[in-house]
């Protein structure tokens, strides 16, 4: 028996021994080359990146990464800067910020994370000087085959000041937590945005009381500005020429005033709006006052139309609904005039 079971053992404690080594040696393999992948992947990101900022030095915007660094490994792949800086002079823009961290997944790089420290100051056309601030910023961006196909930004507690003049340092606006995330719908850029517990003190303004602003609508034709920037870096006029449709453009106040706007729209080449849409309001008289100060140029046009309301109004849910079909920027309920929309 004794002479059986020995010559039996050994080869197969043998064989396990040998698949084991095998298994150590594949092991170390696939470790050497997830290593070696790791390494390149981070040389082609960082030579991408110095490309990138030669190119935009190259077409008159400087962009400062300082302390450029690649760190992640093994997992992430990310980059991380001191201080960011942007500078085109051709566009009137500058922007500086604190430290950036950008990271992504080694199984998932086309989705970037980031977190961007503040302050900000930032100089742009027909703004004053702004210095911005938060507790946390932090954006999402996803890539694909054709670049840029989502994009999404999160800030907690925002505060915006006057650099220069008259209330420098004051805090001119505030607020809980700001959303925007933006996404290419096929040939359409899809668009949503949140801002609540809005706080605004402007100059020479009565104060205002808090309230939410949201938004959500689709513009038809535009999703390369996800890969190029809105053209111009001007929005007002970026938008002459398109059209699209909003599924909701609200403004609300805590008491439980609100105004919600929908409708498909499109803007003239001069700038004039044009759309059917459909207002719901509560609390016409407040939501006027806040419109006719938030958008300079259509407190004549509010007061209008909460005066029409009661004529021509029907009640939904416990707000006031009219139709109001604008027309190359004049606006009318019905057979009533309303005025004109300020140009874009």
């Amino acid at each position: 028996m004794a002479r059986s079971s020995i010559p039996e053992g050994r080869p197969r404690r043998s064989r396990a021994g040998g698949k084991l080594k095998t298994l150590l040696v594949l092991v170390i393999v696939l470790a050497l080359a997830g290593a070696g992948a790791w390494y390149w992947l981070a040389s082609e990101l960082d030579r991408r990146v110095a490309s990138a900022l030669e190119a935009a030095g190259g077409g008159g915007a400087a962009i400062l990464c300082e302390n450029r660094q690649v760190f992640g490994f093994p997992f992430r792949l990310g980059l991380s800067c001191d201080r960011i800086a942007i500078d085109a002079p051709q566009d009137g823009l500058s922007v500086s910020a604190g430290s950036l961290r950008t990271a992504s997944q080694i199984y998932d790089p086309g989705h970037i994370v980031a977190e961007l420290a503040g302050p900000a100051l930032v100089s742009a056309p027909d703004l004053p000087p702004l210095h911005l601030d938060w507790s946390l910023a932090q954006g999402s961006t996803t890539l694909w085959t054709q670049g840029l196909e989502r994009a999404s930004l999160v800030m907690d507690a925002p505060v915006v000041s006057l650099r220069e003049g008259e209330g420098a340092g004051t805090p001119i606006a505030r607020s809980q937590r700001l959303e925007a995330h933006a996404r290419r719908n096929g040939a359409a850029l899809d668009f949503a945005f949140t801002d609540t517990g809005v706080a605004a003190t402007l100059p020479n303004v009565p104060p205002l009381p808090p309230f939410d602003l949201a938004a959500d609508l689709t513009l038809d034709g535009a999703a390369g500005w996800l890969r190029t920037g809105v053209p111009g870096a001007n929005i007002s006029e970026a938008l002459r020429g398109e059209a699209g449709t909003i599924r909701r453009l609200a403004l609300t106040l805590p008491g439980g005033g609100g105004a919600d706007l929908s409708g498909p729209f499109r803007v003239s080449e001069s700038g004039e709006i044009s759309g059917d849409f459909r207002l719901a309001v509560s609390d016409p008289q407040s939501i006027a006052g806040l419109v006719g100060v938030l958008v300079p140029g259509t407190g004549g046009l509010a007061t209008t139309v909460v005066g029409a309301l009661g004529f021509v109004g029907r009640q939904e849910g416990g707000k006031t609904v009219v139709d109001v079909q604008v027309r190359e920027g004049e606006a009318r309920l019905g057979f009533i005039p309303l005025g004109r929309l300020p140009r874009l």
